[in-house]
């Protein structure tokens, strides 16, 4: 590297302080809404494998209230209790959220880092500010869930093999570059190696290198070598100690969840070969309406030569997230979550252009005319949600999406505070956008459109999804019945219910399904369930219960509500029972 190079690059580097100032921001928003109760089964449920390690020290194979053991490698549950010990041994939905909060803000910062150092410093503010605003990404930082640490360990592994791929590899990059790898085998599985070794043959293809000769250097194979050893350190006393149920478990979550039924998969989650690309079009959206730009600029020679590998290197993990579960026979929401930094950067490489090779414009124009699409759509969307937000609509269950939108309508239409000042800064961001557009100050205007995406982002984090969690949860209703049911044995219609048994405190059991308890016969029981539950349970077992209390909650299956069940002559289990 010349002089000159060598002052370019120090000159993209983000001094200390500003890095500073950048992780207080990132952490601000990216925390909103951590507090609020948990929803459904997959939250509570991972905050019973913390507490099993807190509470147990069931550090190997943490347990659920149920005895459910954790099919996934434990590193996410052994950082959350190595924090809840130390901020006072009591598992609530801070902390057992905030792994994912640090993560969510360490990725924040290597994306500003990264982009700036490889492509521009603006650019790097720009993905920075990018990747808070995209709801997919936020909403899912304060989930107790193993998916972000997985992105921050997947993410940071992948940056550190950059240079490695451009032959500056060395003995200290692949001890890093293995052990985070090995730290994501931890929390993921051996998912983040096939990820990463796709994302990098991608790489290589699209930039016409010879992958055969990267293939055959030592530093790839080492890197793997260090990653299973470190993996192995939980996988083989794990495997050991539960021999043959572990190895099924093991074979389905790697490999079961990923082949179609037809070839021995579990079929699980099954969804049509479309459904990742949906889904991260409509979890990065608008940000990444602005990536195609990005990608028409390589066509038109307008990408900055020095821009153009780096760009290449981040689309080519998009690419290989969208083929990898594309192809996987199970889908769900959460796989987009690794490729949501990338679609930032690339997305912010939009507004770096140079002129083009061939004369024709055609990334810039797409990236302007998204620009104005995005600005004039958030008008639009303000003007709407005033004239037909209502202050009391009836709510439409049939989604947590629409139950979103229903509150979102409903905040709007009784004007308050925070969703005017959302409505406010989405305004004058929008309008800003179109000015600075008209200007033809490009870089501005995608500060501006970037703050209508974030103004949502914090809206939706911080007052909207926590009133859904408030509104749907569990947690207000256990506490208001907690006196009535002490001295009862609690009981819920069906399977386990994993959002009950945590804010109750142990697990409640079910009446019916392939875990059926029966109650004791000489002494009252509680139950708690819904209307539509109520039909599961025999008419001659229903006449027993008697309602004590009426929840509140909103549910499509009607308000959970507490009933008694009284003791009759000849017991509960009479007449054949009803456990089955």
């Amino acid at each position: 590297m010349n002089a000159r190079a060598e002052t370019a690059a120090a000159a993209r580097i983000i001094p200390p302080i500003q890095l500073a100032a950048a992780a207080i921001v990132a952490f601000v928003v990216l925390v909103q809404g951590i507090s609020a109760p948990f929803q459904k089964d997959a939250e509570p449920q991972s905050a019973e494998w913390i507490v099993s390690v807190v509470r147990d020290g069931n550090w190997l194979v943490p347990r659920d209230y149920y005895e459910f053991i954790d099919r996934k490698p434990p590193l996410y549950y052994w950082l959350s209790a190595i924090v809840t010990k130390a901020t006072g041994g009591t598992v609530d939905e801070t902390r057992a959220r905030i792994v994912s909060v640090f993560c969510a803000t360490l990725i924040a910062l290597e994306v500003l880092a990264w982009t700036a150092s490889e492509v521009g410093v603006a650019q790097g503010w720009l993905a920075f500010l990018f990747l808070l605003g995209i709801y997919g990404f936020s909403s899912r930082a304060t989930l107790a869930l193993t998916d972000m640490l997985m992105t921050a360990l997947l993410m940071s592994a992948y940056l550190v093999a950059y240079p490695m791929l451009e032959g500056e590899a060395s003995l200290a990059r692949t001890a890093v570059l293995g052990c985070l790898l090995g730290l994501g085998i931890l929390t993921k599985g051996p998912l983040v190696l096939i990820l990463i070794g796709l994302a990098g043959v991608i790489y290589l293809l699209l930039g016409r290198r010879d992958v055969i000769a990267a293939l055959r250097r030592a530093w790839p194979w080492q890197a793997a070598a260090l990653a299973v050893a470190i993996g192995a350190c939980w996988y083989v006393p794990w495997l050991a100690i539960g021999g043959r149920r572990e190895l099924g478990i093991f074979l389905n979550e790697n490999l079961g969840h990923f082949a179609p039924r037809a070839f021995g998969g579990t079929g699980e989650a099954s969804r049509p070969i479309w459904y990742i690309l949906a889904r991260l079009i409509g979890g990065a959206n608008p940000v990444i309406l602005l990536a195609p730009a990005t990608l028409a600029a390589f066509a038109t020679g307008e990408v900055r030569e020095s821009a153009r590998r780096p760009l290449l290197f981040q689309a080519s993990f998009v690419a290989a997230v969208i083929l990898f579960f594309s192809v996987a026979s199970a889908k769900r929401d959460d796989y987009i979550l690794p490729a949501l930094p990338a679609v930032a950067i690339l997305s912010a490489g939009a507004f770096g252009l140079g002129p083009p090779a061939t004369g024709f414009a055609g990334g810039a124009k797409i990236r302007d005319g998204v620009c104005w699409l995005i600005a004039f759509a958030a008008l639009l969307a303000v003007v709407l949600s005033l004239v037909t937000a209502r202050s009391h609509p009836q709510l439409s269950l049939q989604s947590s999406d629409s139950e979103l939108m229903m509150l979102l309508e409903r905040g709007i239409g009784s004007r308050a505070l925070p969703f005017v000042a959302f409505l406010a800064v989405s305004s004058v961001a929008a309008i800003a956008a179109i000015v600075l557009l008209s200007n033809r100050s490009i870089l501005l205007a995608g500060f501006a459109i970037g703050l209508v995406s974030l103004s949502g982002v914090v809206l939706m984090d911080a007052i909207v999804r926590p009133e859904l969690a408030w509104a749907r949860g569990y947690k207000s209703f256990v506490e208001r019945i907690r006196r009535q049911l002490d001295g009862h044995r609690l009981f819920v219609v069906r399977d386990a219910d994993f959002e009950l048994s945590f804010y109750y405190g142990s697990g409640v059991p079910p009446l019916t399904g392939t875990r059926a308890v029966a109650p004791p016969v000489d002494t009252a029981s509680m139950l708690i369930a819904r209307d539509a539950e109520l039909a599961m349970l025999p008419e001659s077992y229903r006449g027993r219960l008697r309602l004590i209390e009426k929840s509140n909650l909103l549910s499509k299956e009607g308000a959970p509500a507490l009933y008694l069940i009284e003791v009759r002559p000849g017991g509960l289990n009479g007449g054949g029972g009803i456990a089955r």
